[in-house]
């Protein structure tokens, strides 16, 4: 079980962290005389099973400090995306996206701290503070997706919506820390995955991006927005697109720098998973 005292932090690395909890299997606890708020609260949405004291749970709306040089289009832009980066990992844990519309009413200076009533409405806690988390030596993860009609076309929206995003969060924190690089890789991927034409299990993934990480510690992705296509049909939904990258080993005092097309198949359900990646450089 996890237990935080934090004020907050770095979103992204607040999503990697939770993710990281979900694919270990743990729970979260949060009691009022620790701090739990901004980032955190993100971070303890990644628990299997979540218990939390009424006023322990602090949220607020995302708050973007804009890079040098960045114009107010671009700074607006960086916001949607994370926004929808933040609401596609509240629906993956299975949280109500309601608590981002509750969020979103209070700035960073005016968190807004939840009652019982109000995390057990949101989903933000799923056992009651004065409870017990089931006593499970294993817990399953992601449980099977059940077959899923053909959306509507406002639900096939979100969908789409859903998807980029979390393609585009993975891509992006390739060039995480290791560690966090790869647990986004545990968390985010199928138990067998169509990798590049070869049916290949997930620990032979793993060890394949671990091999890349070593030696190129240093990576940068950027994903063009403009080239992205989604296309989702019942249960799953195919991303493609180009990114541009940046790769460097200092040890070696090598660098190496392009542009490549890429294309996830994901299967959507209350913890989405890659089953295809196929990657091509251009240049």
């Amino acid at each position: 079980m996890i237990v935080f005292n934090s004020p907050g932090g770095n979103v992204g690395s607040a999503l990697r962290l939770g993710r990281m909890i979900r694919a270990a299997g743990l729970d979260t606890l949060q009691v009022r005389q620790l701090q739990c708020a901004s980032a955190c609260s993100l971070a303890f949405l990644g628990g299997v099973h979540r218990v939390a004291e009424p006023g322990s749970i602090g949220v607020h709306r995302a708050f973007l400090k804009p890079a040098d040089g960045m114009s107010r289009e671009e700074a607006k832009a960086r916001v949607q995306l994370g926004t929808a980066a933040i609401t596609s990992y509240v629906v993956e844990m299975g949280v109500d996206p309601k608590l981002m519309e509750l969020a979103s009413s209070y700035d960073k200076h005016d968190i807004r701290y939840l009652s019982a009533s109000e995390m057990a409405e949101l989903r933000v806690t799923n056992v009651a503070a004065n409870q017990s988390p089931p006593d499970t030596p294993q817990v399953s993860t992601r449980p099977d997706p059940a077959p899923v009609p053909v959306p509507a076309p406002d639900a096939r929206q979100q969908a789409e919506s859903a998807a980029v995003a979390f393609v585009k969060d993975l891509l992006e924190h390739h060039g995480d820390n290791d560690d966090f690089a790869l647990a986004q890789v545990q968390a985010s991927y199928a138990r067998t995955v169509d990798y590049y034409g070869k049916l290949t299990n997930l620990s032979s993934i793993i060890q394949d991006k671990r091999k890349y990480y070593q030696r190129w510690p240093e990576r940068a992705y950027n994903v063009r927005n403009d080239s992205i296509v989604v296309t989702c049909a019942n249960d799953r939904c195919m991303v493609s697109g180009v990114y541009d990258w940046v790769v460097r080993s200092p040890s070696i005092h090598k660098q190496e720098k392009g542009v490549a097309d890429f294309s996830y198949t994901i299967l959507l359900g209350p913890y989405p998973k890659i089953i295809a990646e196929t990657s091509k450089v251009r240049s």
